[in-house]
């Protein structure tokens, strides 16, 4: 296996965000049979940004010489390949699940996080889904990745130690198990991201009440005054128009029989009505 070409290509099949940083198929030397995974993380500050932390990844540090992962992870949850080939992100192991492998045979994955800030569930999340990606790619055993920490561990008499990632190292190979079996709910991470908004709510006032953005309010409340001032006129409405139903039967009544006409109001005004108005057409005065 000399080149990790694939690697966009399996992240975003499992849902992620993936971004490609200029030249990374050809970055870094050819690698042996990938035996593991290494997961990082940067240690740079609360304020860092993407741009800053890959800058590093591709010229180095004080410690080591570029490029120093294949892959990083943002807060935002999204992935960059930087490069498809060796990287210098750990020494050889003396400890842990990949004890006795070094860069020719491990993959580096650097996610940004400084130390003691705490892990948002967006940027957990898609950190499990793409090692769980990465592991049923290369065919490899959820137990061969291994934390950082666990491959240069303080102890052994040795001068580069570390403690990254600052999480659970047990808890995140069961997690990225819990996906590689099905446990995971496939939900895309944008859908993720809207989830996670909406479980924070919205924030709340001393009293408890809900603290909603001005624009929802002001557009609820002119939604609101229009509802009511179409209500308050279809209420003040006359809805029967008596004038306009009498000229449509006299019009009708205009072009029928006398008789009909006659049973048709007998049976309308009743018979002393009816009665009535023949009298009252019938002329009084006298007969020239």
């Amino acid at each position: 296996m000399a080149r990790l070409t694939w690697l966009p290509e399996v992240l975003r099949d499992a849902g992620l965000t993936v971004h490609e940083v200029s030249g990374w198929r050809g970055r870094g030397s050819d690698l042996s049979t990938i035996r593991g995974i290494t997961i990082h993380e940067t240690r740079g500050s609360r304020q860092s940004t993407d741009a800053g932390e890959i800058n590093v990844l591709l010229h180095g540090s004080n410690t080591a010489p570029p490029p120093i992962a294949q892959l990083y992870l943002s807060r935002t949850g999204d992935w960059w390949v930087v490069a498809s080939g060796r990287c210098n992100h750990n020494l050889v192991g003396w400890s842990g699940p990949n004890q006795g492998h070094g860069n020719n045979t491990l993959v580096g994955i650097e996610a940004q996080h400084a130390g003691g800030e705490p892990w948002t569930d967006r940027q957990y999340r898609s950190y499990v889904r793409g090692v769980a990606a990465l592991v049923r790619r290369l065919g490899i055993p959820v137990n061969r990745v291994g934390g950082h920490k666990e491959h240069q561990p303080a102890g052994y008499g040795h001068a580069s130690t570390k403690t990254d990632p600052s999480f659970d190292m047990d808890q995140f190979r069961r997690d990225v198990a819990s996906v590689l079996a099905g446990g995971d709910d496939d939900m895309s991470e944008a859908a993720s991201r809207i989830v996670e908004a909406w479980s924070r709510g919205l924030p709340k006032t001393p009293a408890g009440e809900n603290v909603e953005p001005v624009q929802w309010r002001m557009r609820d409340e002119a939604w609101q005054a229009q509802v009511l001032a179409q209500l308050r006129q279809l209420a003040g409405k006359d809805w029967v128009d008596e004038q306009q139903i009498v000229d449509g039967v006299l019009a009708g009544l205009g072009g029928r029989d006398l008789d009909e006409v006659v049973e048709v109001l007998v049976a309308a005004m009743g018979p002393d009505r009816a009665a009535e108005l023949g009298r009252r057409l019938t002329p009084t005065g006298p007969a020239s």
